[in-house]
């Protein structure tokens, strides 16, 4: 493997894009190093882990930042000959191309409401536990206890969420916050989490397989990091374009900003990666599944210099 190099991709019209088909057969307007980071993400979540293409990606990728690392890969072609005069048809040769090994992407605020504990969700789609108080009375009447009589959904043994009961409502508070004029209202408070501060969110970190060993999702998280430290106000919503009555704030101070917190849904087998990086798990979200793989979340605050929004 050749010396790797990172692109950075910001935020970008993504109209067009066919979640139902791979990388390779999207249209060409859509950009190349967002076409890249899918073709790992695909080899990774969808080939290795099995999570469905039409769900890998969504409406967060437009809005999102994206890195994608290439390495410098050189293919031999072989010698052909002639079977019969034994001439030369075509000559050993060597060819170097830049392939995407490795991809994340840094989503900003604000975020639909924390994972409920024990949550499934396929597709961004929080699902149907069934968990009303008939459902209850009906499993105790036949000796079933309240987990076994739940909908499976698309549970760790893959087995598939029933379309006709995708949707689980959300609490009234979650409702009401969804609705919330930009950004979202409160969220519920967690261990590292207030409920009110705006943070992005770390994911789809994916390096495949044969690539795995070399620090590359360091490497990427570093360049991420990197850059989140350096543009602090990226993400910081416009007064200029969308006013104080909207933001429902009278002074600048109350104006949403980040302030370095972090947050990531961590695959549970991963999470000694993220202590690593310097992660902490946040107890008070609980664990939840997302595509039937069991995830817990993780905060890190990085530091950012200290900024007051202008009006």
């Amino acid at each position: 493997m050749g010396t790797p190099f990172i692109t950075h991709l910001e935020p970008c019209r993504l109209d067009g894009y066919n979640p139902k088909l791979p990388h390779d057969q999207q249209p060409s307007r859509i950009p190349a190093a967002y076409r890249d980071a899918m073709s790992v993400r695909e080899a990774v979540f969808v080939k290795e882990q099995g999570c469905p293409l039409e769900n890998e990606h969504d409406s967060d990728d437009a809005r999102s930042c994206h890195w994608v690392m290439y390495a410098s890969v050189r293919t031999m072609t072989p010698e052909l000959r002639d079977p019969q005069t034994d001439l030369v048809i075509q000559k050993r040769c060597s060819e170097t191309r830049s392939m995407p090994i490795g991809t994340l992407r840094i989503v900003p605020f604000p975020h639909p409401p924390h994972p409920p504990d024990g949550a499934r969700y396929v597709g961004g789609i929080l699902q149907e536990d069934n968990s009303t108080d008939s459902n209850e009375a009906a499993s105790s009447a036949n000796g079933q206890s309240n987990e076994e009589s739940k909908t499976s959904g698309n549970n760790l043994d893959g087995t598939a969420a029933d379309p006709s009961q995708c949707h689980r409502a959300f609490s009234l508070a979650d409702q009401r916050r969804l609705s919330d004029p930009f950004p979202f209202g409160a969220d519920r408070q967690t261990e590292f989490h207030n409920g009110k501060e705006p943070y992005v969110k770390l994911g789809r970190i994916a390096v495949l397989p044969e690539f795995r060993g070399h620090q590359i999702a360091v490497q990427l998280w570093n360049a991420a990091k990197r850059w989140l430290q350096e543009n602090p106000t990226y993400f910081n919503p416009s007064v200029k374009e969308l006013g104080m009555d909207t933001m429902q704030v009278d002074q600048a101070g109350d104006i949403p900003k980040w302030n370095g917190l972090v947050c990531v849904h961590a695959q549970e087998a991963v999470t000694k990666v993220y202590e690593r990086w310097g992660f902490k798990i946040d107890r008070g979200m609980g664990r939840f599944y997302e595509e039937g793989i069991p995830h817990i979340g993780m905060f890190q605050r990085l530091e950012v210099k200290s900024t007051v929004p202008t009006i």
